[in-house]
Formats: structure tokens, sequence, C-alpha cells
């Protein structure tokens, strides 16, 4: 515990280093006095810490997730995308009715409660969800007089929730993770993981991931010390000055960026 409260001391200390140097510089650019430049940095990085904090410490249910939990949410859900869509619907089944009475459609699982029901229909696809998707299987189980439809999927598109407002029954979409964390985990119950052999091109995001990678925080510092560094025997300093603030702002990015889920409601089969 004692090695633990050191590090993160340390890791305060640290960010809130890389903060003051990022501002340091740029108000000593525009302020050739040192000590007047020295108050209004700590003055500016009081208020961004306090922001900073602010901003980190809402109250919002977040769930960590190891990297080999992470692994397995990702072979599950290929064994769920590639397998036979009548597998999943059965697995599904089998997972709701351990706690509920609830008969299977073909597509889809009506969850029977005395007073409504709610539909779980799992549609895991390679691609995004789409509105489409979601309005498709809206028009299948609007029949059923739900209160709630509930989508399990692999990744949805971003304008979604906007679009399942403007719905009059209650819609939830799942991603893999809470797909795991509150119907499989919750219940207990995985499916036979199958293996397949995906090789994909590398995306965007997967590029973002590399390039924050934590363990790349130290050569990007460094990087920006021997910028900052150089910009005080070079005549265009402002080139050194802007390339050394992209590179700590890199660095704290990587030390700092924390792998969160999207919070959902707790109630999802129950009413």
């Amino acid at each position: 515990m004692k090695n633990f409260s050191i590090f993160k001391v340390l890791n305060t200390f640290f960010r809130l280093f890389i903060i003051f140097l990022i501002v340091f510089v740029w108000i000593k650019y525009s302020i050739e006095n040192f000590w007047l430049s020295l108050l209004f940095s700590i003055i500016l990085l009081v208020v961004i810490e306090t922001l900073y904090q602010v901003f980190t410490n809402k109250k919002q249910a977040k769930s960590n997730i190891k990297k080999e939990e992470q692994e397995k949410i990702n072979q599950y859900t290929n064994t769920f995308i590639y397998c036979d869509k009548k597998y999943t619907t059965d697995f599904f089944y089998n997972l709701c009715k351990k706690n509920y009475e609830c008969t299977k459609k073909s597509k889809y699982i009506l969850i029977s409660h005395p007073t409504t029901n709610i539909a779980l229909y799992p549609l895991f696809l390679y691609r995004e969800l789409s509105i489409d998707d979601v309005i498709d299987c809206y028009n299948q189980t609007k029949h059923e007089k739900i209160k709630r439809l509930v989508i399990c999927t692999n990744k949805y598109a971003n304008d979604i929730q906007k679009f399942i407002e403007t719905l009059n029954i209650e819609v939830l979409i799942l991603d893999k993770q809470q797909t795991y964390l509150l119907l499989l985990k919750k219940y207990e119950i995985y499916p036979k993981i199958t293996k397949i052999c995906d090789k994909q091109k590398m995306t965007f995001k997967q590029f973002l991931n590399i390039a924050l990678d934590k363990k790349r925080a130290k050569s990007y510092f460094l990087s920006a010390i021997f910028l900052l560094f150089a910009s005080m025997f070079v005549f265009y300093k402002i080139y050194y000055l802007i390339f050394a603030t992209i590179l700590l702002v890199m660095c704290f990015l990587c030390l700092f960026r924390k792998r969160t889920i999207k919070p959902t409601q707790k109630q999802i089969l129950d009413i």
C-alpha cells in the first residue's frame, strides 16, 4: 500500500510537471519577464488542474477491463459474429430461461414479466450496428407490446443513441463489453469459443492505441525536452516550441488516458 501511495504521488507530480512545462514555454514566449511568466504559469496550472479534477471525479459507473478479459470478450464476440445465427439466439435463450419466463422467437427472445414484456435481440455483425438495423429490430418486436428492447451487438454507430430517443419504447444498445459485463458475466454463462483467423487492416483507432501506448511516454518526453533545449539556440524557435508541445501532449495522453466502458443502467432484464 505504501509503494502504491508513493507511485501515485510521483505520478501526480509528473503529470503536473508536464502541464506546467507546456503552459510555461508558451507564456514565456509571450511574456519576457521570467517571474511574471512563472506566476501566470502557476495560476493557469492551478486552474487546469482544478478543471481536470472536477472532470475526472464525476460520479459515473465505470468498469475497467483487464487485458486478459478483453481478449476473452473479443473471442466471445467473434463466436457470435461467425457462428450460425440460430446458435446465438439459442445461447441467449438459455441465458434468459435460467432466471426468467421467456419465449424463443426466430431472431429474438421475449422475456415475460407480470405487467409487461422485454425483448432481447442479439444482433452481432462484423460491421457497426446502424440505425437501419435498429429500425428492423424495432419493427420485428413492436407487435409484442414490449416495454424495453435490448439489442446486443459488437459495436454501434455514434448517431444511434440520439435516434433511439425518438422511439416510443425504451431501447438499450449493448456493445460487446457491456454484453459481457451485464449479461454473460452477471448470469455466468459463456459461449464456446470458436477461434477465428481474423486478419484486419489497421484502423485509425488501432493506430491511436499504438501511438498512445504508455511505454512510448518516455520517448515523447525526452524528445520534447531536447527540442525545448534546442529552441534556445536557434532563430526560428517557434517551430521547436510547437513540436515540443505536441510531443508533451502525446506524453500526457500516454500516461493518463483511461480505458473505460460507457455506463449503462444496471437493470437490463428486470423491471
